[in-house]
């Protein structure tokens, strides 16, 4: 029994001491039971002159990139040329593409075609890549009636693989509708198509192209460049010419009169442009047609046309669509409208004269009428026929 207590005692000694011993390599107190390698004072010393060291280096590393990017930026702005020259790619400064568009103007409009052909060889050497400033070539050209060199500047745009924008090609266009040579501006316009440059943005080229399509006698393209247009009209922002263009479309297929009432409509919404004489007349025309089918809007035409007419118009030109709509109203058993029409244009400050003989004396009898019946709600029902917008 004794000899089992101390064989127990004596391996839980062993045991003890070795995990004694296990702890004894990690511990740093004085207490170990191991000698320790270096005092704390030693390990201290050791600890401060590596960490010394390792800072010494590190600042050393950081003086060398930070000199290193110093070099490299004082080779950058020692190297670097001035921007009022032609950089390393051919380029023009700012300032001379600004005076050349100036130059190029001025040659153009003194149709001087040798100073022209000089540009165009400083604009090859330095490279340039705007296609725009060569579309100002090519209008300069045009403008010197030199259509042959017109067509090579888009022929070189080619050559060096630019990409033409839809005024290089409208500029072109237009100048070949001038001399009626279709086939040839068709030639540009398949080009167009095929760069898919025809949904064109700009109120210029979609001028030319309604024209050429009028020339070509499309009146399908017509009507889809048109809806292009106005589906984008806050963008565009069709002129009265447009606007009148189109029309005169519209005009020579009279039996179709929606499509001019929904212009007309358009048009009065978008343009606010006081008129031309030619635009001025041919809406007029389309006042008088529509007075024989939709009067009421026939009528809100003509208005905004007499507020839009050019200075010192004739009245005499406004006098046939007036005709027809108080006709048409009368026709209709329609005095009210008649009347309010007639007093609503002379508010307007529209004179006597631009009503005929017979046209006063059928507004007399209407008036008459009107008075004989002594229908107050009749008369009311005309004031406010005159105050209506």
């Amino acid at each position: 029994m004794a000899q089992n207590i101390l064989r127990t005692t004596a391996t839980r000694t062993t045991k003890n001491a070795v995990c004694l011993t296990s702890r004894s390599s990690y511990s740093s107190r004085a207490t170990s039971w191991f000698t320790r390698f270096l005092s704390p004072a030693e390990e201290k010393k050791l600890y401060l002159g590596i960490t010394s060291s390792f800072r010494e280096k590190l600042v050393e590393q950081s003086n060398k990139s930070t000199q290193t990017y110093s070099h490299i930026i004082e080779h950058a702005l020692l190297t670097a040329k001035p921007t009022n020259k032609v950089t390393k790619i051919g380029m023009l400064s700012i300032a001379r593409m600004e005076q050349l568009k100036i130059d190029l103007d001025a040659a153009g409009k003194q149709k001087d075609i040798t100073k022209l052909r000089q540009l165009e060889l400083e604009m090859d050497h330095a490279n340039l890549n705007t296609v725009a400033i060569y579309n100002r070539l090519i209008r300069s050209y045009l403008w010197s009636n030199s259509l042959e060199h017109a067509e090579q500047v888009l022929r070189s745009l080619q050559d060096r693989g630019l990409v033409p924008t839809a005024r290089t090609f409208t500029y072109l266009i237009q100048a070949h509708l001038k001399k009626n040579q279709l086939t040839q501006a068709k030639m540009l316009v398949d080009q167009m198509r095929r760069l898919s440059l025809l949904g064109t943005r700009n109120e210029f080229d979609c001028n030319i192209m309604l024209k050429y399509y009028k020339a070509a006698g499309d009146s399908h393209a017509i009507d889809f460049l048109w809806r292009d247009i106005m589906l984008h009209v806050d963008i565009i922002k069709p002129s009265n010419t447009l606007y009148a263009m189109y029309l005169e479309h519209l005009l020579s297929k009279p039996q179709e009169t929606k499509p001019i009432i929904q212009l007309s409509q358009d048009y009065m919404v978008h343009a606010q442009q006081p008129l031309q004489l030619p635009q001025y007349l041919v809406w007029m025309k389309a006042a008088k047609l529509l007075a024989e089918t939709d009067t009421h809007k026939a009528e809100h035409l003509l208005i905004h046309l007499i507020k839009k007419a050019p200075p010192k118009t004739s009245w005499d030109k406004a006098k046939g669509a007036i005709t027809t709509i108080i006709t048409s109203y009368l026709s209709k058993d329609q005095e009210l409208k008649a009347l309010a029409f007639y007093y609503r244009l002379g508010k307007m400050g529209v004179p006597e004269q631009a009503f005929e003989p017979q046209m006063k004396q059928s507004i007399q009898s209407a008036l008459k009428n009107i008075e004989k019946q002594d229908d107050k709600a009749m008369i009311a029902e005309l004031e406010g026929l005159v105050i209506a917008p």
